[in-house]
């Protein structure tokens, strides 16, 4: 298959501050991307007639989460986002959600950045920002 529209909700869950997967799947409305990436090495020889690269260790990638904000204590994505600026937790991710044999991606995040932003006549939104610390797992649930 080489693409094809969600046909559900993309299940987005990340550990807050105790450790506790929180599912953000209700107000997250973007993931801008998450994968798995390789950096490559340049391994052309004096005598190839070709380019060839060698696939390295994993790339450390960065990925955002935004969608819209909510306050409510204990649940919403401000109660876990909040106390993970400058720490390493799990993300788990389903692109089209979270059922048995869906794709999965999941691994260890550190969160850069956690924003908020408004405009008047609009909902309030935010965005958090993550950097890859350690291997990403391509799965499935």
């Amino acid at each position: 298959m080489t693409g094809y529209a969600s046909t559900g909700r993309s299940y987005v869950a990340v550990a807050d501050a105790d450790g506790v997967m929180r599912d953000l799947s209700a107000w997250v409305e973007r993931v801008g991307p998450l994968g798995r990436e390789l950096s490559g090495r340049d391994v052309t020889g004096v005598n190839d007639a070709a380019a060839r690269t060698a696939a390295g260790p994993e790339a450390a990638q960065e990925f955002t989460l935004s969608g819209r904000w909510d306050d409510t204590p204990g649940i919403g994505p401000d109660a876990a986002l909040s106390g993970i600026v400058g720490r390493s937790v799990r993300v788990d991710y389903g692109p089209v959600g979270s059922g048995a044999g869906q794709r999965r991606v999941s691994g260890s995040f550190v969160c850069l950045s956690y924003r908020i932003s408004s405009r008047a006549g609009e909902p309030v939104r935010f965005e958090a920002r993550f950097r890859q610390d350690g291997p990403a797992e391509l799965g499935v649930w």
